[in-house]
């Protein structure tokens, strides 16, 4: 084996004389240069930057579920996306999660409680609607009348009498201190009740609120749910149609309406009510159906002559026997016979010349 001087002279006679002087200043030059550091650079050293770091934040600690804000007894309104302080729905849907968690009630015995409250509220609605209701009834035979007069002038096709007797009803009204916009003033403060309770309940339905699932007696245990029975959805239509007929909501009973609107509201309406409230959940069914029996039990204490008295709503003048023995839908088949029957204007016979022209204007010749 060579020594080391031996190795040395041999590898200087192998290798040429320009690769040695290469390879020799290579590590001169390695050996005269060092590395950049950040300290050449930035002006500072990382020992000191690291000692100038503040320390790390702690973590929060990990909220509570929804459940557990349930278990606790806490609102979960804003957790569920249904609080918005602009929509009346929203103190509803407050008022209920207040009623069921501190008085520790069922949820469907919470939804009739917040009904009943709600509309023991605002019982100047109805005390506004039966007000109409006697102060119409009294002038029933004039009402009456005016209808026949424009009847007859429909059926005689007079355009000019039928508004001509239109300006006599409203001087009419007007001097009776019966104004019609006071009945859609009713209809509409009952209409931003009732959506303002459904939309609450329907939103509560849609989101799953812990409890609902399971708030419910009877046959309708899962208020989430359609009714199997369809027992609450005929229910709610039953009850409409008697709360139409003694005009609590309105402003006007069945036998004060046109024989069309009353032969819809008598008839059509509850079909169409049982057909909708089958598609929705039990929950919003038990709010309808419990505020039509509210309805009904202030229509029945309306009836006492005592509380009429105590609210100022003067007595219901009843209508007379034939009248009332007219039913809905002979009213209708005769108005509909009386409508067919009635001779064209000259408007109407001037458009049928003109359309008959222009038909036999494009139609092909006649050979």
């Amino acid at each position: 084996m060579l020594s080391v001087p031996m190795r040395t002279a041999a590898f200087r006679m192998a290798t040429p004389l320009r690769l040695r002087l290469s390879t020799t200043a290579i590590v001169n030059h390695s050996q005269q240069t060092r590395g950049i550091s950040s300290n050449d650079v930035f002006k500072f050293s990382e020992s000191a930057a690291s000692t100038d770091l503040p320390p790390l934040p702690t973590p929060p600690a990990p909220g509570l579920s929804v459940d557990d804000l349930v278990a606790s007894g806490e609102s979960v309104l804003e957790e569920l996306g249904l609080w918005s302080w602009y929509k009346p729905s929203s103190y509803f849907r407050w008022g209920l999660e207040s009623m069921h968690v501190h008085l520790d009630l069922p949820w469907w015995v919470t939804i009739v409680a917040a009904t009943l409250t709600l509309r023991a509220l605002l019982i100047g609605v109805p005390v506004m609607s039966q007000k109409l209701v006697a102060k119409q009834s009294m002038y029933r035979k004039e009402m009456n009348e005016f209808r026949d007069r424009i009847d007859e002038a429909r059926k005689e096709n007079n355009q000019l009498l039928q508004q001509q007797i239109l300006l006599e009803q409203r001087d009419f009204l007007k001097s009776k201190d019966i104004r019609l916009g006071r009945q859609f003033l009713v209809m509409a403060a009952n209409g931003a009740v009732f959506a303002t309770q459904f939309f609450a309940i329907k939103k509560m339905v849609a989101v799953n609120y812990p409890g609902l699932s399971t708030g419910g007696t009877l046959w309708f245990t899962d208020l989430t749910a359609t009714d199997p029975y369809y027992a609450l959805p005929f229910i709610s239509a039953a009850t409409m149609a008697l709360v139409t007929k003694v005009g609590i909501e309105m402003g006007t009973t069945a036998d004060q309406m046109p024989p069309v609107m009353r032969a819809f509201m008598s008839y059509g309406l509850p079909v169409v009510i049982f057909g909708v409230s089958s598609q929705f959940a039990t929950g919003l069914c038990v709010y309808w159906t419990a505020s039509n029996a509210i309805s009904l039990i202030y229509a029945a204490a309306f009836k006492v002559d005592g509380i009429r008295k105590i609210f100022g709503i003067p007595p219901v003048v009843p209508p007379p026997p034939s009248i009332a023995q007219k039913s809905a839908f002979s009213q209708v088949l005769k108005s509909y016979k009386d409508n067919k029957s009635i001779p064209p204007s000259m408007a109407d016979l001037r458009q049928r010349d003109a359309t008959s022209f222009k038909k036999a204007g494009r139609g092909k010749p006649i050979t």
